[in-house]
């Protein structure tokens, strides 16, 4: 076999192949032989139909099964021979038109990416902002207002209406002559959801102030859709007789608060709040450090990139974007316009993305690290945990999933890119950006 490799690419090759005819018929022959094991015809044993047979009713399936294999094969061969790992797609140029042919050379052209070759730089010292993992009083104070507001509800309120309370009372609708021609009791009422038909400014400034026992009026144009015929489009009253004011209020941050959430008072909510907002502020400030080393690695280090697998990445996620906007509804006509206008966002993110995985790579090649089987069982653990109650999944059954769906060397590269992001933070110079 004869290969000739060409470059046309800093990351990019084209391979010349030509099979002599002797291993194009001895590809052939075992072929036939095995059609002629293998198939039944009327009149003939098992493995003794006639070679002419069999190339009569089954020639043509057998050389285009042959294109394929033998394609497969000698690509192979090739790339071995000449210590190339293809990444990425692979183009045959023609593939359609190749043919096989018995005694005849089978030549193919085969364009291929592959593994950007570059030097690493500038692994170490690498300058990352200095974080402050310790909750504060202010951070837990906030925290407790959110839990608050989490936990509000409609109450009774003994003070004049404020702008968002409710007004709860009764309703009187009077045409321009004063008559009521409608009523209702019971209406609940926001100061911010004005009455059909009024005027925003007057309503909120009517119910504004509002205390029970007190009536207001507003001014109204009764609309088109009015329960009384005779007065839609015509001026008119509302008449609103306050009997309660409703306010949405948070409880009060005390004791009976951290009780309904089952701690045995506030001071033992406020330290397990400390101890979850110091554990989140210290994931974000590491993973902030990690992002920001990233970065400046990507900046110092100049690699050329596949272009199959960044149209690869590129495809994936421009397909990603058109599901979410489908099953949301779009219509087609936005779809189209919405990933036209995304082409370029995803072109750069696929970028990134191709880079930042050879980065990583090459991190891990450098420096050593590797991703043990300790490490996956412990990863398969810890998902198996997250995702069960009283163990009720498995991490055999995590992973018996995952080798089904053919994802395992997915989480094996993420525990990888977890290992690296780790190394470049603490092989970090910290800086304090407040101080720079």
């Amino acid at each position: 076999m004869e290969v000739q490799v060409a470059e046309t690419g800093p990351c990019s090759r084209s391979l010349q192949i030509t099979v002599p005819p002797a291993l194009v018929d001895e590809h052939l022959d075992r072929m036939y032989e095995s059609a002629r094991q293998q198939v039944q015809i009327k009149g003939f044993r098992p493995g003794k139909v006639p070679l002419d047979l069999i190339q009569k009713k089954f020639g043509a399936a057998i050389l285009a099964e042959a294109k394929e294999q033998m394609l497969n094969r000698f690509f192979g061969e090739a790339c071995r021979t000449k210590e190339i790992v293809p990444v990425g797609r692979i183009a045959i140029d023609d593939f359609e038109k190749l043919e096989v042919k018995p005694g005849a050379a089978l030549h193919f052209v085969a364009k291929i990416d592959v593994r950007p070759a570059f030097e690493l730089k500038g692994v170490k010292q690498l300058e990352a902002a200095a974080y402050e993992p310790e909750a504060t009083d202010a951070d837990i104070d906030n925290a407790l207002k959110e839990v608050a507001h989490q936990k509000r509800s409609i109450r009774k309120a003994d003070d004049a209406a404020q702008d968002g309370d409710f007004v709860k009372g009764d309703t009187s609708f009077l045409d321009e002559n004063g008559t009521v021609v409608h009523a209702r009791k019971g209406v609940q009422l926001n100061t911010r959801v004005p009455i059909h038909g009024t005027e925003e400014a007057a309503y909120t400034a009517a119910l504004i102030g509002a205390l029970p026992g007190k009536t207001v009026e507003i001014p109204i144009t009764f609309p088109d859709t009015f329960e009384k015929q005779a007065v839609r489009g015509k001026p008119g009253k509302v008449r609103v007789e306050a009997q309660e004011i409703l306010r949405v209020s948070p409880p009060p941050i005390d004791d009976e608060l951290a009780k309904s959430l089952e701690f045995a008072d506030l001071a033992s909510l406020r330290a397990d709040l400390k101890g979850r907002i110091t554990a989140e502020k210290t994931r974000i400030g590491r993973q902030n450090q990690e992002e920001q080393c990233l970065q400046q690695l990507m900046e110092k280090n100049d690699i050329p990139l596949p272009p199959s697998l960044v149209e690869e990445q590129e495809r994936a996620a421009l397909a990603s974007f058109e599901q979410r906007l489908t099953q949301s509804g779009a219509t087609e006509e936005d779809v189209k316009k919405k990933l036209e206008e995304s082409k370029s966002e995803a072109h750069q993110d696929a970028l990134r993305r191709v880079r930042l995985f050879f980065l990583i790579e090459a991190v891990a090649k450098q420096q050593k690290l590797f991703v043990t089987e300790n490490d996956m069982e412990g990863e398969l653990h810890a998902i198996a945990a997250a995702n069960s109650t009283q163990g009720t999944i498995t991490a055999a059954q995590v992973r018996e999933h995952l080798e089904k769906e053919n994802r395992l060397g997915e989480l094996r590269l993420a525990l990888l890119e977890r290992k690296v992001r780790e190394f470049l933070r603490e092989n970090a110079k910290i800086v304090d950006k407040k101080d720079s």
